[in-house]
């Protein structure tokens, strides 16, 4: 693991806690959320990346009928979402690298997991990605976007709990626009809204939906 992987897992473990009880991005984005969600039948299977606390997922299990499997990373998230949602299925892994049967599910959802994957691992990540989902099958990225010119990748405080930095890599609309199309997508919708103050990183959250050809 490299150091900016290592530094994003032990972040993640300081603020477990805080996460589940302050995060509510869930709901300043369910717009967004729904109108990816609207794309499936009841049953399908979704693979929620980073899925945290689980509390999106156990939505998706519940309000839409949907079969989720979760992974994280980290194991204190996964034990706060094993303790809140016992019925969900939560596995520890690194989101670099999926271990799973190529074309296993209808739908990857990946909701601010991979601002902390480098560039190098992007590809990777994007390539699994695709092995992974059906032909047909939708991903829902949502990213951080640079504002101005000025921002840049790197360490910055998690607004909630100032004390610890994370690891977040900004991704502009034209770059993963180019890296979906390489790895055989098709975009279906590009949307954006600015940052909550005093809630979230002060970054653009960029929402891309993509098809698998």
């Amino acid at each position: 693991m490299d150091k900016e992987q290592q530094d994003v897992l032990e972040a993640y473990e300081k603020i477990a806690v805080d996460y589940s009880n302050t995060v509510k991005s869930d709901t300043l984005d369910h717009r967004y959320i729904e109108k990816f969600l609207s794309l499936f039948k009841p049953r399908q299977k979704i693979l929620d990346i980073g899925a945290g606390t689980g509390s999106l997922s156990a939505e998706m299990k519940e309000n839409h009928q949907l079969d989720v499997v979760c992974v994280d990373y980290s194991k204190q998230m996964i034990d706060i979402a094993k303790r809140e949602h016992p019925d969900l299925k939560m596995i520890q892994m690194d989101l670099r690298k999926l271990d799973f049967p190529n074309d296993r599910f209808d739908g990857i959802f990946a909701n601010y997991s991979l601002i902390h994957t480098e560039e190098k691992d992007m590809v990777t990540s994007l390539s699994d990605i695709s092995n992974i989902l059906k032909s047909g099958g939708y991903v829902y990225l949502a990213l951080q976007e640079p504002m101005t010119a000025m921002d840049k990748d790197g360490y910055y405080a998690v607004v909630y709990k100032p004390e610890v930095k994370m690891f977040i890599n900004l991704f502009t609309e034209k770059e993963m626009t180019k890296l979906l199309t390489e790895n055989g997508f098709i975009i279906l919708t590009i949307e954006r809204r600015d940052p909550k103050i005093g809630m979230e990183f002060p970054f653009h959250k960029l929402f891309i939906t993509a098809k698998k050809k």
